[in-house]
């Protein structure tokens, strides 16, 4: 930022110089209009449009950023919603295993404890 200003305080002191040595009266042609004006505010009213046209660039170039950040933020908004979905599945089915794993290991011990009690019994 501190770089900036310092180019544009330089910038502004050349074109300030550039302006008071080319004072002379010149004519200027706009269409169908003439003017003799200062070649100074010549110099001046260009690099003030200059700037104003640079500034609308930079303000359409900031809308544009801006709607993009915006739909970039709903887009993350979305992907958060379908990953808060997605854990919550994940834990369920999570926890289904488990109880599968568990009501498994019940019927295995089940399994094992009837076929040892039918091996005593022959």
């Amino acid at each position: 930022m501190q770089k900036q200003f310092i180019l544009f305080v330089l910038l502004s002191i050349i074109i300030a110089v550039f302006a008071i040595t080319n004072a002379d009266i010149m004519t200027v042609r706009l269409f169908f209009w003439t003017y003799d004006l200062s070649g100074s505010l010549v110099i001046l009213i260009s690099v003030a449009l200059g700037g104003l046209l640079v500034f609308l660039f930079g303000l359409v170039k900031f809308f544009k950023n801006k709607k993009a950040i915006w739909d970039l933020h709903k887009e993350v908004k979305s992907a958060q919603i379908t990953i808060d979905e997605l854990t919550r599945q994940k834990n369920l089915h999570l926890q289904q295993i488990e109880d599968l794993m568990a009501e498994l290991s019940s019927t295995r011990d089940e399994t094992i404890r009837a076929l040892q009690a039918k091996n005593q019994t022959q």
